[in-house]
């Protein structure tokens, strides 16, 4: 059956890091999706995250608020409101926001099952 769930309704998890925050709206849990998995992310100015990568899964951003940098690969391109970004199996990325606007972006991972891997997990 179809589910509504709005983003005040959804668990929001905070970065011990800086002020980054993220919806868990994209979840078996909330939505009953069990093919797909995502959030919604927000990057509040100036905010960075750290370096990871995926193993077992593919990653679908959509930028839905402001601008930023996304760092793949170590490759910096800017992303705006409005883009599609695919990222693959085993390619490193992160996100910075360089501007002084909020940066958001909902990403999405299938398979739903996959692991993380930081490159320094202190700065995650």
């Amino acid at each position: 059956m179809a589910k509504i769930v709005n983003t005040h309704d959804v668990p929001r998890l905070y970065s011990q890091k800086d002020d980054r925050f993220r919806y868990e709206a994209v979840k078996e849990n909330v939505l009953g999706l069990r093919n797909i998995c995502g959030e919604i992310v927000v990057y509040p100015p100036g905010a960075a995250g750290a370096s990871h990568h995926h193993i077992g899964t593919e990653h679908l951003f959509y930028v839905t608020e402001g601008r930023g940098t996304m760092y793949i690969d170590d490759v910096p391109h800017e992303v705006k409101a409005g883009d599609f970004v695919s990222v693959f199996d085993g390619e490193r990325h992160w996100f910075k926001n360089h501007t002084q606007e909020t940066f958001a972006f909902l990403e999405l991972f299938a398979p739903v099952k996959y692991q993380t891997i930081w490159d320094n997990p202190d700065l995650k």
